[in-house]
């Protein structure tokens, strides 16, 4: 078995070392203005009143909502001032690969603040998110709650559809090589609870797929249609 050879190129360490910096230098910007808030607070505050106690845990809630807004912002302006949105296609899983380094540093900015949004169900919040990072988000969709948009430059979601909690909506692929294809949910769709929808997928309009269903790899789902299974099958 051959050894793989360590890559000092220029190119591979020096986005290396950006992999690092880009989102430490994002979320040092996130961080900063809940921070500033909070240390205002505090020099105005005496906490040997009780009320002023009081007035710090509100302060502290306050913090919470200025520091998602923030890291909504500041991860968003990294990603589109670095044009860190990625294309379709399959790439050796080297930093060489240009679109590899800018999965990597996109996922590095992006997934921790998702997840941080979901600690809270914030419906509104996650859609505009997701449109500022290359996501099309149709009107009134609903992000049921601790549901995964792995790529969302690589999604596309309709008017009035609804992805149920827990569920996987993916635009990549771990094989040989790393395959990175876009997904399209239609408009009147309900993604059940759980579902896992793999990259390639072409869902068209008025679709109910299952709780729990695993949608195949480049499946297409017929509108006006009822999906379920593992892997998905026409029910009606």
């Amino acid at each position: 078995m051959k050894k793989k050879k360590i890559d000092l190129s220029f190119t591979s360490v020096t986005r290396l070392i950006l992999v690092f910096v880009i989102p430490i230098l994002a979320y040092s910007v996130g961080l900063f203005f809940p921070l500033l808030f909070l240390y205002i607070v505090m020099k105005l505050l005496v906490f040997h009143f009780l009320i002023n106690l009081f007035i710090f845990s509100i302060a502290l809630v306050i913090s919470y909502l200025i520091l998602v807004i923030s890291l909504v912002f500041s991860s968003a302006f990294f990603i589109n001032i670095f044009k860190l949105k990625y294309k379709e296609g399959e790439y050796e899983k080297t930093l060489e690969e240009k679109n590899v380094f800018k999965y990597i540093v996109f996922l590095a900015l992006y997934y921790p603040v998702y997840k941080f949004i979901n600690v809270f169900v914030l419906p509104p919040v996650k859609s505009f998110y997701l449109s500022l990072i290359g996501a099309k988000i149709g009107k009134n969709v609903f992000l049921a709650g601790e549901e995964w948009i792995s790529d969302p430059c690589m999604i596309e979601i309709g008017d009035n559809t609804l992805i149920g909690g827990k569920s996987m909506v993916l635009g990549h692929i771990g094989e040989e090589k790393l395959i990175i294809k876009k997904t399209k949910i239609g408009r009147n769709c309900l993604i059940g609870g759980e579902a896992f929808i793999m990259p390639g997928c072409i869902i068209e309009d008025n679709v109910i797929v299952g709780a729990k269903s695993f949608v195949l790899k480049d499946s297409r789902l017929k509108r006006n249609s009822l999906y379920a299974g593992i892997p998905v099958k026409r029910i009606k």
